[in-house]
């Protein structure tokens, strides 16, 4: 008996073993990280973040990204120089709403832009960004896929296809507009679809301490995510609010309002916006860190270029993980 229970003893400890040595059906493979400055969530050098208790200095600062691939997509890891600020039982309306029920996925002050040019061909993609962002992407890496992380995917894409689908309707009510009544119907088709076909706004999020990971599959990216490719990476702070606005989901809203879920930059020192902004500067963007080419013109010094009164906006260079790897 005692000889018994000696092999299953062996056996027990064989099968443990075995169970703690053998490696996963797919681990990750890390495909590259960019990393960013410490201490440069200051936007053009003179963003002030707000007075409100939910922001403090460091909460927005990126200092890497990092890309690993598995068997059903890519992960991106994006770390910060603060434990992420993860919402909690607080009412955030007179219903007594809790900002862990509208804010589900583990934060709710911080969004991610991720524009990528897959082609490498100058000027073949899109130069634009999502609403609000008040910049441009550098011809040079134009871009066809964007992934945009923000604390409620689901109404941001939603909010994101109302201001599209305005603004073409707001560009045939005016006067010398030469679009036909057919061309103007096969946008309007076109709109939904383009925006899932080209913007991906991440669902499979998680937060632990520092870091924010989330999930963007295959099927979006045409496999995972290369080092070859251009990427720009901007920071800025996110308008939880405005997604919880029932005016927006139902269209009452100003083209002033045309902004996807981001806090605006002003003059001053603000309690519910980023201060330190310029006078009279329309066109300003309110981002507040942005990864940039080891070898380029600064963060600061980009952020700067823009002219309100020629309307010329901010240019965002895009960064090639391969390239800078080659500059360490």
């Amino acid at each position: 008996m005692q000889h018994s229970r000696s092999i299953l003893c062996h056996l027990a400890t064989a099968l443990l073993l075995a169970l703690v040595l053998a490696p996963p059906a797919f681990a990750k493979t890390k495909l590259f990280t960019l990393t960013d400055p410490r201490g440069d969530d200051d936007g053009d050098g003179n963003l002030i973040y707000p007075t409100d208790d939910e922001f403090a200095r460091g909460d927005l600062d990126l200092l890497s990204l990092t890309a690993s691939a598995d068997s059903d997509g890519t992960w991106f890891e994006a770390t910060f120089a603060r434990p992420v600020r993860q919402p909690g039982s607080e009412t955030i309306d007179d219903l007594g709403t809790m900002l862990k029920t509208v804010a589900r996925f583990g934060f709710y002050t911080i969004n991610l832009d991720i524009y990528i040019d897959t082609d490498r061909v100058p000027g073949s993609g899109g130069v634009a960004m999502v609403p609000g962002r008040l910049a441009e992407i550098d011809r040079n890496s134009a871009w066809e896929k964007a992934i945009i992380l923000t604390p409620r995917p689901p109404e941001a894409r939603g909010e994101l296809k109302r201001i599209l689908m305005r603004n073409l309707t707001d560009e045939m009510k005016k006067d010398d507009a030469s679009i036909t009544d057919q061309e103007a119907a096969a946008l309007k088709t076109q709109i939904p679809g383009d925006v899932d076909d080209r913007i991906f706004f991440p669902n499979l999020v998680r937060v632990r301490g520092n870091v924010i990971s989330f999930f963007v599959p295959n099927s979006f990216l045409g496999g995972p995510a290369k080092d070859t490719w251009s990427y720009v990476v901007a920071v800025s702070g996110a308008n939880l609010l405005q997604a919880f606005d029932l005016n927006r989901s139902m269209g009452h809203v100003s083209e002033k309002d045309d902004s996807l879920m981001i806090l605006p930059i002003s003059p001053g020192t603000w309690h519910d916006r980023f201060g330190g902004g310029r006078d009279h500067a329309a066109n300003q963007p309110p981002l507040v860190d942005v990864i940039v080419p080891k070898s380029g013109r600064s963060q600061e010094s980009i952020l700067q270029d823009f002219d309100s009164r020629a309307k010329r906006p901010v240019i965002l260079p895009g960064v090639v993980p391969a390239e800078e790897t080659k500059k360490k």
